[in-house]
């Protein structure tokens, strides 16, 4: 299925660095930038949250997530002053018409426990309850009495929260909370790489739903008939490229244990671990965007990438975001957090080369105030590939060395 404009949108409050209510629209492709420490991780790291939250036994929110990094719940919150605030986030299905969404606002009661849950359709609260009494938990599984109104009428009941997704709902509720679900497809199997993709070894066995969070088990993960097909769309697209090889295999090494081999032209074949730190960094993005697009089961359905350009030359960044388009195409949403003014550019190029909607791409600047709340703005990507709302300074560094270069230049002939 292919995607065109807002897939969905996540609101949060008191998450992190994100003590107002921030919004962030989830499109078939997405672009976090912003200083370092502004926040971009922070709300990057909110989808693989939101995805592991939605698979079965994960309870209320899945703070085993390995984006959360053992994060308790209050750790989870606003940290600034005052800290008590506690967690809140919207699901909206913006595709939809109606454009439902779910509010859940977390506490801590001798455990991890939603306090509040509103649910809104066509813009009218639908079902609104507080935590009462009677909290109970079976494993990671959640059980508690709500009360509230359903439809304007007094109600009073139990729900289950063996997901985020609350079940025990009256029927009408139920069935927004069934179309946000199946809005929010796309997260069921989503991929997130972190910004430390170079580990040597496997360091744990806590996935990211479809892989390690660093890429270092897809060597048995694509050790398959299906995977030899991907290695060789990879190893086709690095040929092109210079200087990155011509091929990537998969062979056991001496102690038995599956690992990418590197060839290039003119040397042996040698272990990924012996290999520069670009092609470490590149090859676990680029081997999930080919698995993505095989979109077999076990394939990731959307990825999110940090730091996408790190060790990249760049060359080979705008190289490497082409090569994502073509994922995005194929229909599989990616959200990428970066510093690089190369994507950047090659964004606003494929937008006037027609390879990208503007109506396609959530470009955001993330940044923090004196206060150290953070927030989001979305900046408008016109047809002509102009960026309304976007800080003129951004990328002024390279020019104004240039000119204090020119400048002494000139000053020292005289």
């Amino acid at each position: 299925m292919k995607h065109s404009g807002t897939i969905f949108t996540v609101r949060t409050k008191a998450f992190r660095s994100f003590r107002d209510e921030t919004a962030f629209e989830i499109r078939p492709l997405t672009l976090l930038y912003g200083f370092n420490q502004a926040g971009k991780s922070t709300l990057l790291r909110l989808l693989p949250l939101l995805a592991e939250s939605i698979q079965p036994h994960a309870g209320p929110l899945a703070l085993s997530c390995p984006a959360v990094g053992g994060a308790s719940l209050k750790e989870m919150g606003w940290l600034g002053k005052n800290p008590n605030m506690s967690p809140k986030i919207t699901i909206e299905a913006s595709c939809l018409p109606s454009s439902p969404n779910l509010t859940i606002q977390f506490t801590n009661d001798n455990g991890l426990l939603v306090n509040r849950l509103k649910i809104v359709s066509h813009e009218k609260e639908v079902f609104s309850v507080d935590y009462q009494k009677m909290a109970s938990r079976n494993g990671k599984e959640t059980r508690a009495i709500y009360t509230g109104t359903c439809n304007g009428i007094a109600w009073t009941g139990e729900l289950r929260f063996n997901t985020m997704l609350p079940s025990g709902l009256p029927e009408n509720a139920e069935k927004i909370v069934k179309e946000i679900h199946c809005a929010i497809k796309s997260l069921e199997r989503l991929q997130w790489l972190q910004a430390n993709r170079i580990t040597a070894q496997p360091h744990n066995d806590r996935n990211s739903l479809c892989c390690h969070s660093d890429g270092t088990d897809l060597p048995d993960l694509l050790n398959n008939q299906e995977g030899q097909e991907q290695l060789k769309k990879i190893s086709g697209w690095l040929q092109g490229q210079d200087g990155l090889g011509n091929e990537i295999s998969i062979r056991p090494n001496f102690a038995g244990h599956l690992e990418f081999i590197h060839g290039a032209q003119g040397r042996e074949q040698l272990p990924l671990f012996l290999a520069g730190e670009g092609i470490r960094s590149l090859l676990p993005i680029i081997a999930c965007a080919c698995w993505a697009e095989n979109k077999n089961e076990s394939a990731p359905s959307m990825l999110a990438v940090e730091e996408i350009e790190a060790h990249l030359h760049p060359t080979v960044q705008v190289a490497l975001f082409d090569r994502l388009i073509e994922t995005v195409r194929t229909g599989i949403p990616i959200a990428l957090e970066t510093h690089s003014v190369y994507l950047l550019r090659a964004m606003q190029l494929a937008v006037l080369e027609g390879r990208l909607l503007p109506e396609d791409i959530s470009l955001y600047w993330i940044e923090q105030a004196k206060d150290s709340a953070a927030t989001a703005s979305r900046i408008e990507i016109r047809p002509d590939a102009t960026l309304v709302g976007w800080r003129p300074d951004i990328f002024e560094k390279e020019q104004e060395l240039a000119h204090r270069i020119l400048d002494l230049r000139w000053t020292g002939r005289k």
